[in-house]
């Protein structure tokens, strides 16, 4: 493993992907099935709608939103849902249908990949029922599905996101990388600590 000045982490693992064209999504009912199917274990999830975004947890049979049901497919744009070993990743195909991605860490080909930690909106903090909602003054605001999250100018939240390399043969003399594939991984404290599923 290799970490850069810039806070970039490179490392190989063992990764597998299944890539899915084809998704009937006509209800909620029917994503939450192809869900159960697909990821088995608890995870964070993020659901880009057509009027905002939502982050929630999943216990392995269902989501929990923040004060919100899972709508309809027709309004979901993208969802994510992620833990440390695996991301099952969703998107708006069509008018008529969606295509997915299954990413699991930890058995499969070796990769590199690049390790990355992004941080979040949010100076202050307040909680909502099991939630935290993020806040500054600027009036940016997120929604976080942990308790009592603790937040300053100098304690932040951060997403891990993992990016898989790829290489490609330009000549005999040298190769050309780039990222094939990025996930979620998780929400950590500034330490890289992840925050509980």
């Amino acid at each position: 493993m290799m970490e850069t000045n810039n806070g970039l982490r490179l490392s190989m693992i063992k990764s597998s992907v299944v890539i899915n064209n084809k998704i009937d999504l006509s209800d909620s009912n029917t994503l939450k099935s192809y869900v159960r199917t697909n990821f088995v274990q608890k995870g964070i999830c993020i659901f880009y709608f057509d009027y905002g975004v939502q982050i929630g947890k999943y216990d392995s049979e269902d989501f929990r939103l923040f004060k919100q049901e899972i709508p309809e497919p027709r309004f979901i744009w993208k969802m994510r849902l992620f833990n440390q070993n695996q991301e099952l990743f969703i998107w708006k195909k069509n008018a008529n249908g969606f295509a997915g991605r299954l990413r699991i860490d930890g058995e499969g080909d070796e990769t590199d990949v690049v390790d990355a930690k992004q941080m979040l909106w949010g100076t202050d903090s307040q909680p909502q029922d099991d939630f935290s909602e993020l806040f500054e003054d600027r009036g940016t605001k997120i929604i976080l599905p942990f308790k009592d999250l603790k937040v300053n100018k100098e304690n932040r939240i951060f997403i891990l996101t993992r990016n898989y390399v790829s290489y490609k043969t330009c000549d005999s003399s040298y190769e050309q990388a780039g990222y094939v594939d990025s996930r979620f991984v998780a929400f950590t404290d500034k330490n890289g600590t992840p925050l509980g599923v």
